[in-house]
């Protein structure tokens, strides 16, 4: 069946799997910012490195496995490496566990030993021109024991030359955070820190396509639709590990029906089932003011397992089989074609009145009333021929008008034609200019409020978009920075040196 999926949906190998898998970490938006903050730390041996998340599932050990494969194709045997990712150990049971990662051997019962030859293997590293790297995942669980927490404190301290042997990178939810700054000793060793917030929606849509896309489907084809992943992402309240979840059940569910795309009745079952109320599709919910895709809520374990708060409980579907017995009892079943038929003949009614009331009203939008105005005549003063003025008129020269006390002065003539004005409009605006887009040549860019690179980040966008440009302007370093249109109506502001701008 394995394969007979695969092959219907045109993939290599899994999109979905639920284990930590550093090869499909979609990089991308705060996952882009923390994974260059933590190469920063490596590169410049800041000492230690603090990453925390709001919730469980938001990717940090996905993204920690991803930094350990680049660190290995880039130094290679020269890169050395302790991942703990179960740190309830005592404290000297820790020491002799990281010794063993790092030099690959088995470590002793002695403490001081451990440690002597740790720092030894960490310096042959170093001189080798390697990196070394200790990570402790799920740290929460360290809350509670304080004396190890200070036993990795020390650690960091491992120097030679006067540089960090490695870097100490700490991992742990939003409780790892709070007590870490509750030890200041501790805190101040950790000057690179990186915390993950729940996805956006363009977040949540760009990890599915891009799990896809690596799993071996054609960039070309689309088969989440825009309602299925919003109903995902509002389910999963922007938790990589429950999109992940969910977008692999409905792909089973669409396997199943035989369905070329993904819609709102796959993901429904998928999320059905996950809630454990069946896989039957909702029809009718019993709230007519709510829809099917607001009521859909997390499961209450995950929220629990969270810290949050437990949301209220789901309402109640009318499933499809109740749905055919409400039509199946008495008369019901002959008024049925006969209210559907008043339905659709009402529909066509309002349409055909609403589309005549519209044309109607609607007055033609290049429609221009040029009205000539006739302007009073001023009234004409006597004139006195003399010979002064008869001679005047003969070679051609015109007499000075005297304006007379009280008397408004003479309106001066149109510059230009009412005619030739209205013709000079309309040429201007059917004259369109080229336009302007900004194509992104990095591999990822960040979209910010404001020109400037210390503005708020909006948006992370891959290699290859392409953006509208609304404006240009240069910032107090002399970076030359886009404005272009997002999603939607929103707007934001794109460095030159991550968009080419061109013209279409």
């Amino acid at each position: 069946m394995t394969e007979e999926y695969l092959r219907y949906w045109g993939l290599d190998h899994h999109p979905f799997l639920l284990a930590p898998d550093g090869n499909m970490m979609c990089v991308t938006g705060q996952y882009f910012e923390c994974f260059e903050r933590l190469k920063y730390a490596i590169n410049t041996n800041k000492g230690g490195v603090v990453v925390a998340s709001e919730d469980a599932g938001l990717g940090k050990t996905t993204i920690l496995l991803k930094l350990i494969d680049e660190m290995k194709a880039e130094y290679g045997s020269h890169f050395r490496y302790a991942f703990v990712d179960h740190p309830t150990l005592t404290a000297d049971q820790m020491i002799g566990q990281i010794t063993g990662l790092i030099t690959g051997e088995t470590p002793g019962d002695d403490k001081l030993k451990n440690l002597t030859t740790l720092k030894n293997a960490l310096i042959a590293a170093r001189q080798e021109g390697g990196k070394s790297i200790i990570v402790i995942d799920e740290g929460q669980m360290l809350c509670e024991a304080r004396s190890v927490l200070q036993e990795l404190r020390v650690l960091i301290n491992l120097t030679h030359n006067n540089e960090y042997l490695h870097t100490f990178i700490l991992s742990g939810q939003k409780a790892l955070w709070d007590t870490l700054q509750e030890m200041p000793e501790f805190w101040q060793r950790l000057p690179v820190r990186y915390y993950f917030t729940p996805l956006r929606f363009e977040e949540t849509r760009e990890l599915i396509r891009y799990r896809l896309n690596k799993a071996g489907l054609d960039v070309a084809r689309e088969i989440f639709a825009e309602d299925a992943i919003e109903i995902i992402h509002k389910y999963s309240k922007g938790l990589p590990r429950t999109i992940i979840a969910v977008s692999d059940l409905a792909l089973l569910n669409g396997y199943n029906d035989k369905t070329r795309k993904i819609g709102f009745k796959e993901v429904s079952k998928a999320i059905n089932s996950m809630s454990g109320r069946g896989e039957s599709l909702p029809y009718i919910v019993a709230d007519r003011g709510e829809t099917p895709k607001d009521t859909l809520k997390a499961p209450n374990d995950t929220a629990a397992a969270a810290g949050m708060r437990t949301p209220a409980p789901p309402l109640e579907y009318v499933s499809h089989s109740a749905r055919q017995g409400l039509f199946n009892s008495g008369s019901a079943q002959y008024l049925k074609p006969v209210l559907i038929t008043l339905f659709i003949l009402l529909f066509v009614f309002i349409g055909a009145a609403g589309y005549r009331f519209v044309l109607a009203t609607k007055q033609p939008q290049n429609t221009v009333i040029i009205k000539e105005v006739q302007k009073p005549e001023a009234p004409k003063e006597p004139v006195v021929e003399n010979a002064q003025t008869k001679d005047q008129q003969e070679v051609g020269e015109a007499k000075p008008q005297v304006q007379a006390p009280g008397e408004a002065p003479p309106e001066a003539a149109p510059e230009k034609d009412v005619i030739a004005a209205f013709r000079d409009e309309m040429k201007k605006k059917h004259e369109t200019p080229r336009n302007r887009v900004a194509v992104v040549r990095a591999q990822a860019a960040n979209v910010r409020s404001d020109p400037g690179i210390e503005s708020p980040r909006i948006l992370t966008i891959v290699q290859g978009e392409v953006l509208p440009i609304l404006d240009e302007r240069g910032d107090s370093t002399g970076m030359k920075w886009y404005k272009v249109s997002l999603y939607g109506n929103r707007t934001g502001w794109i460095a030159s040196q991550v968009a080419t701008a061109t013209t279409k």
